[in-house]
């Protein structure tokens, strides 16, 4: 039976403390709990790539989804309603409350750093997606946090910005997403962003909190602060912060009580707080799940099956001259993998979107799988990331055969004793060892760790090793010190890891012998050479490990492999090394030697594939001379079988591009308001993001928005749409509908694009604006009805002089289309509204 909170009752009975503490983080994952009263601790959980855990180091194994910008580009609402469901299963398999996602703030520029986190440059695909995300979640009785309320859109120190925009500029665009996501299908939680909103944080912003979520939405959840977004105590507090994290408190605990004691602060504020909590509480419970199938848990058959759809249907298929795609699994041909990529697989992004997968699924092993390794050559033509490759293969934990390190944590320092033994001693698998959250008990806030592994050489060569530091370290091999970053660190030229908090990365050559084995030692200390670290500043390496190869050398060996293969497959682009939290990208462009090597492969053969991969735009230079290009993103923990499935014709290509591709990044939207030039950033761009800029400044993009290719063809006729619609209690509601037929000899999903113009406005709108969409499955030689429905969203925009939505009689264009793109239009029919009218959600 369930039993809940009497939230009234409850109130009374707690004491004035006891309701402070629940207003704060009891540590980094979890809230108060107060056990008199019934009232549970809750635990919180990173994603929204998949239940990270409470933990960077040593968390659980999870389910690894794609990135939300390659999960938008599937435009499948039902698919992300599955991924919620299984994400809650994860959660609740771990006993974690509440997930922190989705992610639903615009890419108004490609380069923010964390841009691969959300689902797209379109509030409405970003609004339903995240709709339907919600849904799964929540149902499986697991809260979401929604975030970041709201236009979180820059990464690099976002607790500095300033946003300055128009109120229509947020309500059409930053805001739309998340009223989307309150009206069909209100989280439970909403996560405030970092940054100020014309002149106030968001994390004490009563206009964003108060009224907008509360007041114009009516929406009744829990708001909490961004990991130590939080910057105020009373301020907060009255604008409607609930919860501020992590814990322990900064701006509540004895601060808090002060306040109101001093009567800064009312106790009807406090009771208001605590009640969203209680509330939050009693949502949980009543939704929770008694006597999970336990089969669900762990790596099972449907979470797989689940990945490698949402991989395979996220690659966009950019061009494919003269259908050299499908490859022909049968066929007797030779096959080069070529690129960074092939074997080092870029899965995800980093930060805390990322999270310890099941497994990978490697391109190599993937397509090998299809057309058997007689048939593949390899060469990796250059090095792909920033830092060196993790030292994550042929190592194990000294003294056992497990793969992994040995950690020796201390809580004094051993070199002064060497008889010294350690406070602490764990195992792990990561080469990255982030400690910002899970420092073992027992060990303070100053610390010593030895952390080594045997390193068994496959081959004679010589090899690279790399180390990054939160802190002070050597490493050693073999007793002899190979590097230092103790005594002094190079400058930082470039971010780094770990939320850009490491050091730049140190490497040494080392010369081995097959068979060998080579001890590997690293002496950190948690004192960190950078100032002002703070929170962040805990401690934490990364090892990083490559065969040594001479660039020209490795590109020659590509190009000989492309020139003997009948088919040469380039897998190249970014990784989490460029795209990553706490810090934005510099250019569209891809490494140098990533470009160069793509460009001198297609040379060789002309029969090239390219598959690029990143979270957000770029630049391709060799799009012109390249016959088959698709755009993977990053694919998850079925990357390798995604890309395989749509290469060999087991998919049927059907993602869109979610964010247009500009041609260069002068042309993007937000090209004179981003980066780091001022702390004011200024909206200048408005409404116009993404498509709507390149269209109505007459930038034609690399791609737009909703582009996409198959391996059949899919013809639109009979388009319907009433003449004319009225009002009827605020609203309208009317379909669009256009019959659909699959001319060619492959069945396929086609998604189909329903765009509105307004004809004659009193503001400035968008040439066109996307206000539906429909994604179908139609077999060769069929036809299909596809009919959307549409409603006031569709013909309104933000008034500014009435302080609401308004949707102006008059003449509208409903376009029905395959992309954003004006080429792609299918179909036009016009429509008028017979009377104006207001309304709020």
């Amino acid at each position: 039976m369930v039993v809940l909170i009497d939230v009234d009752k409850v109130l009374l009975e707690l004491t004035l403390e006891e309701k402070i503490q629940l207003l704060s983080g009891k540590n980094n994952w979890q809230t108060h709990g107060i056990g008199r009263l019934g009232i549970p601790s809750l635990t919180t959980t990173d994603g929204p790539h998949g239940v990270r855990g409470t933990a960077f180091f040593n968390g659980p194994k999870g389910m690894l989804t794609p990135s939300a910008t390659a999960m938008g580009a599937t435009f499948d609402t039902n698919l992300m309603r599955k991924t919620g469901a299984m994400l809650a299963i994860e959660a609740r398999e771990r006993g974690y409350d509440v997930l922190l996602g989705p992610t639903v703030c615009l890419q108004r520029s490609p380069l923010i750093g964390r841009g691969f986190e959300a689902f797209a440059e379109d509030p409405w695909l970003s609004g339903m997606m995240a709709s339907e995300y919600v849904n799964g979640v929540q149902a499986g009785g697991v809260a979401c946090s929604i975030k970041h309320f709201a236009a979180h859109d820059q990464s690099t120190n976002s607790t500095e910005d300033a946003i300055v925009a128009s109120e229509r500029a947020l309500r059409e665009t930053h805001l739309l997403p998340f009223q989307l996501a309150v009206k069909h299908a209100n989280p439970w939680s909403f996560m405030t962003s970092y940054n100020k909103i014309n002149g106030t944080h968001a994390s004490e912003n009563a206009w964003l909190m108060s009224k907008i979520l509360r007041q114009d939405w009516g929406w009744d959840g829990l708001v909490m602060s961004d990991w130590f977004g939080t910057y105020s105590t009373t301020e907060a507090v009255v604008a409607g912060l609930d919860l501020e994290m992590p814990g322990p408190a900064r701006w509540r605990g004895d601060i808090l009580r002060y306040a109101v004691l001093s009567r800064k602060l009312k106790m009807s504020s406090i009771d208001a707080r605590v009640r969203n909590l209680l509330n939050l509480v009693n949502k949980l419970e009543a939704h929770k799940h008694r006597g999970d199938n336990t089969a669900q848990y762990g790596d099972t058959p449907a979470k797989k099956d689940l990945c490698r759809t949402l991989a395979s249907s996220s690659i966009v298929l950019l061009k494919n001259k003269d259908n050299l795609l499908p490859l022909d699994p049968t066929a007797k041909q030779t096959y080069g993998l070529i690129g960074p990529a092939v074997t080092i697989t870029a899965a995800s992004g980093g930060g805390s979107g990322d999270l310890r997968p099941y497994y990978i699924s490697r391109p190599m092993e993937a397509i090998k799988e299809v057309v058997g390794e007689e048939n593949v050559k390899t060469a990796i033509g250059c090095s792909g990331g920033r830092f060196l490759p993790y030292l994550e293969t042929d190592i194990h934990v000294p003294g056992t055969n497990e793969p992994g390190y040995l950690l020796h944590w201390y809580a004094t320092d051993p070199e002064s004793d060497p008889s010294l033994k350690p406070t602490v001693t764990v195992t792990g698998e990561q080469a990255q060892m982030y400690f910002g959250d899970n420092i073992p008990d027992g060990i303070g806030a100053r610390y010593w760790l030895k952390v080594s592994t045997i390193y068994t050489a496959p081959k004679t060569t010589t090899i690279q090793l790399g180390l990054c530091v939160v802190g002070k370290a050597k490493m050693y091999v073999d007793g002899n010190e190979v590097v230092d970053l103790w005594t002094s660190q190079p400058p930082k030229t470039i971010s780094t890891p770990m939320f850009d908090r490491a050091s730049m990365e140190v490497t040494a050559d080392l010369s081995v012998k097959e068979g060998e084995s080579y001890e590997i030692l690293v002496f950190l200390k948690n004192e960190s050479f950078e100032a002002g670290a703070g929170a962040l500043n805990r401690g934490g390496l990364r090892l990083g490990y490559t065969e040594k190869f001479d660039d020209e050398a490795a590109l020659a060996k590509a190009i000989n492999v492309a020139k003997q293969v009948d088919v040469p497959i380039v897998i190249a682009g970014l990784n989490k090394d460029y795209e990553t939290e706490a810090t934005d990208r510099q250019t569209l462009a891809l490494p140098p030697q990533v470009d160069r090597l793509i460009k001198e492969v297609i040379k060789a053969n002309p029969k090239t594939v390219v598959v690029s991969q990143a979270g957000c735009p770029i630049t391709m230079p060799w799009l012109d001379q390249a016959s088959a290009v698709c755009h993977a993103w990053y694919g998850g923990q079925e990357t390798g079988h995604g890309i395989a499935d749509v290469l060999f014709g087991k998919t049927n290509p059907s993602g869109r591009i979610s964010v247009t591709f500009p041609k260069r990044l002068e042309h993007s939207p937000a090209f004179l308001n981003f980066g780091k030039s001022d702390y004011e950033i200024v909206y200048g761009e408005g409404v116009f993001v993404g498509y709507r800029y390149y269209e109505k400044t007459l930038h034609d993009p690399l791609f737009y928005f909703g582009y996409g290719l198959s391996y059949t063809n899919f013809e639109y006729s009979n388009p319907q749409a009433p003449k004319t619609v009225t009002p009827t209690n605020g609203d309208v509601r009317f379909d669009a509908s256009v019959d659909v037929t699959n001319t060619g000899d492959r069945d396929g999903h086609e998604i189909v694009q329903i765009y509105v113009s307004d004809l004659k406005s009193s503001v400035q709108r968008p040439i066109k604006e996307l206000k539906g969409f429909k994604k179908v499955w139609i077999k060769a030689g069929s036809t299909e009805t596809v009919t959307v429905s549409l409603d006031k969203y569709a013909l309104s925009y933000w008034s500014e002089r009435q302080d609401k939505w308004l949707a102006e009689a008059g003449a509208f264009r409903i376009i029905i289309s395959k992309s954003a793109n004006p080429v792609d239009e299918v179909a036009s029919l016009g429509i008028k509204l017979l009377e104006s009218f207001t309304w709020m959600i």
